[in-house]
C-alpha cells in the first residue's frame, strides 16, 4: 500500500550524498513542471512536491521514496511517551555531537567576511547556512527543557546537513576552504 502524506508533514529521503529532509507542500496527480523540471505524476502514480529544508527548492517525489519524520506530537497515545522521549533525547544528542562550536564562537564566526561569503543566498541576500547559524546560537543558549518541536526539527536539519556535507570533504588542506566555512556556519568546525 502506498504511503500517504499530508501538507506540512516532515519527511526525509536518500540522495547521492546521504539523507536530506523537507516538508510536504502538496500531492499532485497530473504531469507538472517545477522550476523547469518535469514531474511525471498521474492519478495512478501520484507524486509529492517537497520543499527541501537545506536548499528551499521544491521537487517531486514518489511516495515510496519518502519516509515521514515522526515527532512527539505525532503520537497522542500516552503509551508511546517513553519512545517519544527517547527520540527527543536522540535528536538532542545527535545535535550536540555535530555542533562542536560554542554559541560565542559561532557568533564571532558569523560576523566574519568568510562566513558571509559562502552558501546559497535567499531573497533577502542572507545565506541559508548563515541564518541556520543564528538559529543554532539560540538553541545552544536555550535550556533543554524549553526545546520546542520546531527546535527539534531545526536540530534534525543541522545534523542532516553536517553529516551530508562532511561526507564531501575535499582533499588537501581544508583550513581556508568554502567547504569548511559552510560547515562552520552550521556550527561544526572540522578542524576542532
Amino acid at each position: 500500500m502506498t504511503q500517504k502524506f499530508n501538507k506540512g508533514d516532515q519527511v526525509e529521503w536518500k540522495t547521492g550524498n546521504g539523507t536530506t529532509t523537507g516538508t510536504i507542500e502538496t500531492q499532485i496527480t497530473k504531469p507538472t513542471e517545477i522550476d523547469g523540471n518535469h514531474v511525471a505524476a498521474s492519478e495512478n502514480e501520484p507524486r509529492y512536491l517537497v520543499k527541501n529544508d537545506n536548499t528551499g527548492h521544491v521537487t517531486g517525489h514518489k511516495p515510496e521514496t519518502l519516509k515521514k519524520i515522526t515527532s512527539n506530537t505525532d503520537n497522542s497515545n500516552t503509551d508511546n511517551s517513553n519512545t517519544n522521549n527517547s527520540d527527543r533525547e536522540q535528536q538532542i544528542k545527535a545535535f550536540k555531537e555535530v555542533v562542536n562550536m560554542t554559541a560565542t564562537e559561532l557568533e564571532k564566526w558569523l560576523d566574519t567576511e568568510e562566513s558571509q561569503s559562502v552558501g546559497q543566498k535567499e531573497e533577502d541576500g542572507e545565506a541559508i547556512g548563515h541564518k541556520s547559524g543564528k538559529r543554532i546560537i539560540e538553541l545552544l543558549r536555550k535550556k533543554k527543557a524549553d526545546y520546542t518541536e520546531d527546535d527539534l526539527h531545526q536540530m534534525s536539519r543541522v545534523v542532516s546537513y553536517v553529516r551530508r556535507h562532511s561526507a564531501q570533504k575535499p582533499s588537501g588542506d581544508i583550513e581556508n576552504t568554502n567547504w569548511r566555512y559552510s560547515l562552520m556556519n552550521w556550527g561544526n568546525d572540522p578542524l576542532k
